[in-house]
């Protein structure tokens, strides 16, 4: 996908603009999820014990702020900068 493909695709995770994201390790939302996607690109984001193509073990999530709780969202780092003007994204990590 490219930038410009990513970039028009944000009407599709309004749910997402104005968050704040840390950026970290993936680890799942609940105790049966293994891995995520990226909202964006949908690229597989995984436990670090995951092993694949394309897949990645860290990425942007959610903080406790949205309404269903950290980590429940995940973004990789390349859509991350892509979009966090345009989503008014807030990099929170510590």
């Amino acid at each position: 996908m490219t930038e410009d493909e990513r970039l028009k695709n944000l009407d599709t995770i309004s749910r997402l603009r104005g968050q704040s994201f840390i950026r970290k390790a993936y680890a799942g939302y609940r105790r049966d999820w293994d891995h995520d996607h990226c909202a964006l690109c949908w690229v597989k984001i995984a436990e670090p014990s995951m092993a694949g193509d394309g897949m990645i073990h860290e990425g942007y999530a959610v903080t406790e702020a949205y309404e269903k709780g950290a980590d429940y969202e995940w973004v990789c780092s390349s859509c991350f900068d892509v979009a966090k003007d345009k989503m008014s994204w807030r990099d929170a990590t510590p």
